[in-house]
């Protein structure tokens, strides 16, 4: 019996001591790789090849030794291996780091660019000779080492140079070798050539600077955009001259470039008319867009100019209470001023936003709000409010609710059609329509309501287009918000 207790006993110790010795090789196993990954982190892979491909063997092998449950002395034996191998590298790429240097960092600028991506052959050759280099370092090569990377460098340099271009101008390329197979050159010459010309320059900025690349960005886009457009205007060209009349199809095109520009005049409220060519409608155009500059940039000082008078009364209330130490009828009267232009800015945004710019616009003339009511449907020549005018009506119904104790002074205004004296008093009828309205169907206190009319006297747009016909025909009601008159 106790023979087999002694067998038995022997028996666990042996399994044991043998999953003692499979959990330490696990381990080390496990540091191994771990270690190869981080010398690959490193780069060791390329500056010290031999070694790091003699690592990444004895990993391999001591694996599937573990993996067959061959002897533990075995796979150690392979672990020590692949360490001493890694060691090696680092001796050996320490060594590159010092005497090649000029040849790594040429490698790192051309990753940098994504030559692999960019310029793939390139790469793959120029790598190639780096690494021949990197092996006969690790071997004491030296001659044979610095020769190789000289040549590697120059490679490396010229893929660097040769990814830089195609990823800035791969995508022009492509446009313009499009545009040459579908002969647009016909058709849009200039555009194409203009393309051409912008994907030159651009080539030749980064030529001259590699390192600095803003410009030749921007002389890429606009190559590409040259090219899409050449593009463009190849199609619609040729298109237009397979129609059945070429001379009709021609008139299609030019009253196609006119039909935008003169929607675009009629927003801006000014007449073009086309009769002696495009130069004389866009010089119009332009001058009003320069002017709608202008005034936008007028407009911002003007309120740089507010708020900066609203941060002074600020400051002044903050300076009245440290100097009185608490509440004063001055500084209450300071402070009501302020909240009172916080609730005016508020409500004017608010009604700013409920109206759609054919309804309604809202305007501050100081402390007063100006709501200028363009969709009020009142017949041709007549001064009643249409059941079409119902949704406007309560927006602006909410819109006078912000202001419980205003004063309103009903305006109406009219184009220049018809006659001046005929237009005034329709202009009067119409506010007065809408003074009736205010106070029957929204319950405003009549006394608080004035109206009069001004007919074509006081216009905000030209009589000269359709659009600004419609912006004189309109009702301005004045909102005094503080009760004056």
């Amino acid at each position: 019996m106790r023979f087999f207790q002694r067998c038995a006993a022997a028996a666990l110790f042996t399994f044991l001591l043998a999953n003692a010795a499979q959990s330490s090789s696990d381990l080390e196993l496990a540091g191994l790789k771990a270690a190869i990954e981080r010398a690959r982190q490193e780069q060791l892979n390329a500056l010290a090849p031999t070694n790091f491909a003699a690592a990444l063997r004895a990993y391999e092998t001591a694996l599937k030794d573990q993996e067959r449950r061959r002897d533990g002395e075995r796979i150690r034996a392979r672990i020590q291996e692949g360490e001493n191998a890694l060691r090696a590298a680092e001796r050996n790429a320490m060594s590159a780091r010092e005497s090649l240097s000029g040849t790594l960092k040429a490698r790192e600028d051309a990753l940098a660019a994504d030559a692999p991506g960019h310029a793939p052959e390139a790469w793959s050759k120029a790598n190639e000779r780096f690494l021949q280099a990197m092996a006969s370092n690790e071997a004491g090569d030296l001659g044979n080492a610095q020769r190789r990377a000289a040549e590697a460098q120059v490679l490396l340099r010229d893929v660097e140079l040769t990814a830089i271009k195609n990823g800035i101008l791969g995508e022009a390329r492509t446009l313009i070798a499009q545009a040459d197979e579908a002969k647009v050159e016909r058709f849009a010459p200039r555009s194409l050539q203009a393309s051409k010309r912008r994907l030159a320059d651009a080539e030749q900025e980064i030529q001259r600077n590699r390192y600095d690349l803003a410009l030749p960005r921007r002389l890429a886009a606009d190559a590409r955009y040259e090219a899409h457009h050449a593009l463009y205007l190849a199609r619609l060209i040729e298109r237009t001259l397979q129609e059945k009349d070429d001379r009709a199809g021609v008139e299609v095109l030019i009253l196609s470039v006119e039909e935008p520009l003169q929607r675009m005049a009629s927003g801006m409220e000014i007449s073009v008319q086309f009769d002696r060519g495009f130069q004389e409608p866009l010089k119009e155009l332009g001058e009003h867009a320069q002017q709608q500059a202008q005034e936008l940039r007028r407009l911002k000082l003007e309120l740089e100019e507010r708020e900066d008078r609203v941060a002074a009364l600020e400051a002044q209330a903050q300076r009245l209470e440290a100097r009185l130490g608490g509440v004063s009828e001055e500084r209450i009267a300071l402070q009501r001023r302020l909240d009172a232009q916080d609730r005016l800015r508020a409500n004017v945004a608010a009604i700013s936003g409920s109206f759609t710019p054919d309804e309604a616009r809202v305007e501050r003339h100081g402390d007063d709000v100006v709501v200028s009511l363009l969709g009020v449907g009142f017949p041709s020549g007549r001064s009643t409010i249409g059941p079409e005018s119902a949704a406007l009506m309560q927006k602006v119904q909410k819109a006078l609710a912000l202001f419980p104790d205003a004063v309103i002074a009903v305006e109406g205004h009219t184009d220049a059609n018809g006659g001046e004296s005929a237009n005034l008093i329709l202009s009067q009828d119409r506010a007065d329509a809408v003074r009736q309205y205010l106070g029957t169907q929204f319950g405003l206190d009549p006394e608080k309501i004035s109206s009069i009319g001004y007919g074509e006297a006081r216009p905000v747009a030209t009589n000269e287009t359709a659009a600004g016909r419609a912006r004189n025909r309109r009702i301005d009601l004045i909102i005094h918000p503080e009760g004056r008159n």
